[in-house]
Parts: C-alpha cells; structure tokens; sequence
C-alpha cells in the first residue's frame, strides 16, 4: 500500500538527550521506516504551501495513495496556519484520523463546551474575550471564588502560567490576563472558573477508537497534582512548563467503579458528538463540588511519553502498535486490504476491540 506522509517544513530533529518530540524529523523517519518495514510504500509529502499542488498531483494516479498527516497544522503564505487535513479533504483523498470539523471543535475549547452542555454534561461555567471587546468581563457573573483565563485556540498548556488563575472578583486582573493572552496569540481568552479547592483532582481519559466506531477505553490516569509546584503558593494546575514532563502521572486511578463507569459511558457520547477518529483523549477536573469535563484532545499527543502511551503501556502494549494503529485503521475505513504485517502488529491493540470495553 502506498502511504504519503505529510510533515511540516519547520520541524527539525529533536535535541540530543531528550524524548523524541512526536513534531520532529524523528518521528518521520520512525512512522516512515515503521510503514516501510510492514510492507508499504512512503511518499513523503512537505506540508507547506504547495501541500495542494503536490497532493492533487498524487491523487490523479491510478491508485491514489492513503494520506498519513503527521502535522496537524501547515503553515501559508499569509501566516496562518490551516488545518492539514482541510487541505487533503478539498483534494478528496483518503486519510488518516479525524477531520477538519472534528478538530475544530477540538481546538475550541469554548465550542468543547458547548458540545458538553447539550450532552448534559457538567463542564465549569465560561466566557469568551475577543480583542478590542472586553465587556464580557464586566457583564458575566463570576462564579465561585477564582477563575482561570487560557487562549481559547491552543494547546498543550500554551498560554497557561502561574499568573493563570485570578480572584473572580479582581475584574482588572482578568482584563489584564485577556489582553497579554490577546497579545501574544492575536485570538480570543477563555475565562473559566477555577475548578480546584483542598479537593482538587484532574484525570484524563484515554480511548481508542476503531473504524466501525467500536471502543477500547485504555486506562484512566491521574494527575498526581501535589507532585505539581503551587501556583502563587496555592493552587495547582498544568502549565505549559511542566506539561511534558511526565512526572506527574499516576496509574491506576483511586476512583470507585461506579465513576470510572459513568466517566466512560460519557467519553462514548463526546466521541460520538465530536466524530472522533482512532484515538482521543478527554481532560476532567474535580474539586468537592463534583467532576467537570474540561476538554478533548482530538488529536492528542503520540509521542513515547504522552499521557495516551503511557496509559497504553500500563496494558503491555508497544509503543510501534499504537502508531500501527492510525494507518490500520484508516485502511479498514476506506475499504482498503492492509499489508499482512501491518494486520500481525496490531492483533494486540484491536484485541482490546473484541467486546469494546476495558475495565480498570
């Protein structure tokens, strides 16, 4: 099968010493040398702006190639980036993992919560700030007694600092956390209230996904989060810092069975409601008043280290299986044979799909 493998011009290779970044000419040269060695064909693909031309070329062969986007985001001339796979999709080519309206939704963590609120499900209550128009601050309720103000669009804790969390009432303060956030990303703030007291808990929730839209509900892991550096001496929440780091996770979760029940059955209707492909992972925050779904990674992190693998390993699965996964899938999904060897590594993984559900 033939495979072209999209990567984005700005990447380069990770610093000697540390973990293999999943946005690195490492990770292309390892998912290329993976394809090449279960019986496929690799066209590496440059993700920049001649990403359409160089698609719609490929795609008038006879058989056109499955696209395997590496990069989430292509850069353009204007200086924007696009979501990758927009690009494949006005081509029309078959592809790997999720579509543009899924990661959409994905991105924004307000529209995340929307998604939240329609399935009935508790997510903590929130404004947006755009730039230039800051009456939300002063129109909204403030709730409890902090909130934390984020970039609406990022991830991976971009955004998130010490400085994140503010009194509810301290208006300015939040005005102010708006305005840098306006600054420094050019794109709307979220304010949020906090979700933390002496009771504070935060978990992720991973889960595979297969093309005929069986579950396999990997792990859930905790965030240990008194192992994290209090902010401003009190609370304790990811920043961008830390947020590779790793250190932090804890396996298995102390959660009674009934909630690791509830948490999943909801994990189901979000990936349901969102249209999530292969693999996905849901934030949740706790404190005394309950548990809130924060956000999805539609997209979430594959490196060797990521809270996904991590979970996955916990079950004995190899960090190749995982990654064998995202093409294995896409070729069930567009009617596609995969190689034999490809089908032999992943029998571990797409065993977890037998009755779609994995216990703690």
């Amino acid at each position: 099968m033939e495979i072209a493998l999209t990567y984005d011009p700005r990447w380069g290779y990770t610093p000697e010493g540390r973990t293999p970044f999943w946005a690195s000419l490492d990770t292309v040269e390892y998912v290329a040398g993976l394809l090449e060695e279960t019986d496929n064909t690799v066209l590496l693909v440059k993700a920049d702006d001649t990403l359409e031309f160089r698609l719609r070329e490929i795609a008038n062969r006879p058989s056109p190639p499955l696209v395997f986007w590496l990069n989430e985001f292509t850069p353009t001339e204007s200086g924007k980036d696009v979501f990758t796979v927009s690009v494949i999709e006005k081509v029309g080519m078959m592809h790997t993992g999720p579509g543009s309206e899924a990661l959409g939704i994905g991105l924004d963590k307000e529209a995340t919560k929307d998604l939240f609120r329609r399935l009935g499900l508790p997510t903590p209550v929130s404004y947006v700030v755009y730039p230039g128009d800051y009456s939300p601050i002063y129109k909204n309720g403030h709730w409890g007694s902090y909130v934390i103000i984020k970039p609406l669009l990022q991830g991976n804790s971009r955004g998130i600092d010490d400085s994140s969390v503010v009194s509810a009432d301290d208006l300015e303060s939040i005005r102010e956390r708006a305005e840098r956030i306006h600054r420094e990303f050019d794109e709307p703030a979220l304010v949020e209230r906090y979700i933390g007291d002496e009771n504070a808990e935060e978990f992720t929730v991973p889960m595979l996904i297969s093309h005929d839209g069986r579950v396999a509900e990997l792990p859930i892991t905790e965030i240990d989060l008194p192992q994290i550096p209090a902010a401003q001496g009190r609370f304790r929440f990811l920043t961008h810092d830390i947020k590779d780091e790793k250190y932090y996770l804890k396996l298995p979760v102390d959660l009674p069975p009934e909630t690791i029940r509830k948490v999943y059955s909801d994990a189901r209707s979000i990936i349901a409601g969102i249209g999530c492909k292969d693999m996905t992972r849901i934030d949740i925050r706790g404190d005394s008043t309950g548990l809130y779904y924060i956000e999805v990674n539609v997209n979430p992190g594959k490196n060797r280290f990521s809270y996904l693998t991590t979970s996955a390993y916990s079950l004995g699965l190899e960090y190749s299986e995982i990654i064998a996964l995202i093409p294995y899938q896409a070729m069930l999904k567009h009617g596609l044979e995969p190689p034999g060897k490809l089908t032999e590594l992943v029998k571990p993984i797409m065993a977890l799909f037998g009755t779609g559900t994995l216990r703690q």
